[in-house]
């Protein structure tokens, strides 16, 4: 879904959705242009990451392949919902009416009878922190804020990057999840943000099956014992292994020993030296010739190469004597694995 404000048909609203850094109008046109091309990025990006390894073995398959069902282009903003969250200075920050959207839309006939899983919303919204912003034209009613992503089960209630509200979207015959995308950023946060909803969903079967978190971030991700993020495991959303600083994704030249490439719960597998460059070099299949001219590339190199890492379809990793799950079955179908109490091991 595109919730593209217009007051001409021809231009984006700036009033409605400006640009972050008042960088000047965009025609209507011109954005759905820019926002075809971020999907098809995304699309690659999130099936790619899901070949085990893929960067070393070029006939690992895909555990995810996606299907659009429907595209639907809204020339308004999103309806006003709740209050999300608050400025400093105590300006409401406003969540879309998912209900509303969704009963205008029928997206309850997409989830129970297409079977649709995802939701990708993209929009644009204005908050009073913005550079670009005008109080002769932007009133707080127009401010936006919205959850990078947001689950709706009828089994487990909301895991997801979200204050877990379960009662923001509309519950159905299974599971969905609806990940917000700013259409002033671009393919790369969009896949952020399915990072954390990785994170999300694999800690939460973590606990169901152990009680705790510690395989996923602790022995995966990389934490001590007093939760600290470490470096030399398989890093997270914010961090590559070689840092354990938020949002380093090309800065850090150090060379740290890492398992990565070879990791297993006890940390015996094979370590490499890893940095930027390990995951920046990589050739994948990307559908531009010249990868010069995608932006953030290097931070999207890094959100493949780390999903590629996940325990996936035959990884043949052990941890006591069983062997770990394809853990992308937990996007892939989150009903079923929970209703099998499917685990991130693999029962005896």
């Amino acid at each position: 879904m595109r919730f593209l404000p217009t007051k001409d048909g021809i231009n984006l609203d700036v009033n409605k959705a400006p640009d972050f850094w008042d960088l000047g109008e965009m025609t209507i046109e011109e954005l759905k242009t820019k926002i075809d091309i971020y999907d098809k990025r995304i699309k690659f990006m999130l099936e790619e990451g899901t070949r085990f390894r893929g960067y070393k073995n070029s006939s690992a398959v895909p555990s995810i392949g996606y299907r659009v069902v429907e595209y639907i282009t809204i020339y308004e903003q999103t309806p006003k919902g709740g209050v999300n969250s608050r400025l400093e200075d105590g300006t409401p920050l406003y969540s879309p009416n998912y209900h509303k959207i969704f009963e205008r839309f029928n997206i309850e006939h997409y989830i129970n009878n297409l079977g649709v899983k995802e939701i990708w919303i993209w929009m644009g919204g204005v908050n009073s922190d913005f550079p670009c912003y005008d109080p002769k034209i932007h009133k707080p009613e127009d401010f936006r804020n919205w959850w990078e992503s947001n689950m709706s089960s009828p089994i487990t209630g909301d895991i997801s990057n979200s204050n877990r509200d379960n009662n923001d979207l509309p519950i159905y015959n299974s599971t969905y999840t609806v990940y917000g995308q700013n259409f002033r950023r671009s393919h790369a946060e969009a896949v952020h943000n399915h990072g954390h909803q990785l994170e999300a969903i694999l800690s939460h079967v973590d606990h169901l099956q152990f009680g705790n978190t510690d395989l996923f971030w602790k022995k995966f991700v990389g934490q001590d014992e007093d939760g600290d993020f470490i470096t030399g495991r398989a890093g997270w959303t914010h961090m590559p292994p070689n840092t354990t600083k938020h949002y380093d994704y090309t800065d850090t030249m150090t060379l740290v020993e890492s398992d990565i490439e070879d990791w297993t719960p006890d940390n015996s597998g094979e370590k490499k030296l890893v940095n930027v460059d390990t995951y920046a070099n990589l050739k994948y299949h990307w559908l531009e010739e010249n990868t010069d001219e995608i932006p953030q590339f290097i931070e999207s190199q890094w959100y493949i190469y780390w999903m590629q890492n996940m325990p996936g379809y035959k990884n043949g990793i052990q941890y006591e004597k069983t062997e770990m799950s394809n853990w992308w079955i937990f996007t892939a179908d989150w009903d079923k694995a929970i209703s099998s109490e499917l685990g991130l091991v693999s029962k005896p």
